[in-house]
């Protein structure tokens, strides 16, 4: 069994956005013979088997596939509120799909909203989810962190030294 590179290694260019073919391929009859290869070439990324009698399939880790799933939910909740209606702000709508939003100041708003659509937007361009996940992760835990009352206006006492604890 060979894995070849997709025949058509053109990149299909929507806009700025470049959606590049899967690049392993394998015939249905490659996977009966040596699966165990071909599981291995998923393990590198998803495997297109053609078919001579039907569409091709496609073989990834199921791991790889919910996390795009749960990617494509988030991108589409950050393109509802983008492309949404009425008198708010795109900040504004997007508080609808993540409640969160409001313990954040209200630039601190705008800067979640900003940067969660660039990175949706990035994320769109290259297939590859996990990033958009780890943002709005990241803007969450700063919500929850406002939510605690720990936020830039709250005064800390920090110390002069380090003060050895027997357990943090």
């Amino acid at each position: 069994m060979v894995l070849v590179l997709d025949s058509s290694e053109r990149v299909l260019n929507y806009g700025t956005m470049d959606v590049r073919p899967i690049s392993q391929t394998v015939r249905f009859s490659d996977l009966s013979r040596d699966s165990k290869k071909v599981a291995a070439a998923a393990d590198r990324g998803p495997v297109m088997i053609t078919r001579r009698d039907g569409e091709p399939l496609v073989l990834q880790r199921q791991s790889v596939y919910e996390q795009n799933r749960a990617g494509l939910a988030l991108a589409s909740q950050v393109i509802a509120a983008a492309v949404g209606e009425g008198p708010e702000g795109f900040a504004e709508r997007l508080g609808r799909f993540f409640p969160w939003m409001s313990f954040l100041p209200l630039a601190g708003r705008a800067q979640c909203a900003h940067e969660l659509a660039q990175v949706a937007r990035a994320c769109a361009s290259v297939s590859v989810f996990e990033p958009l996940e780890v943002e709005v992760g990241a803007w969450q835990s700063t919500a929850e962190a406002y939510a605690s009352g720990h936020g830039p206006d709250r005064e800390y006492d920090w110390l002069d030294e380090p003060i050895a604890v027997e357990r943090p």
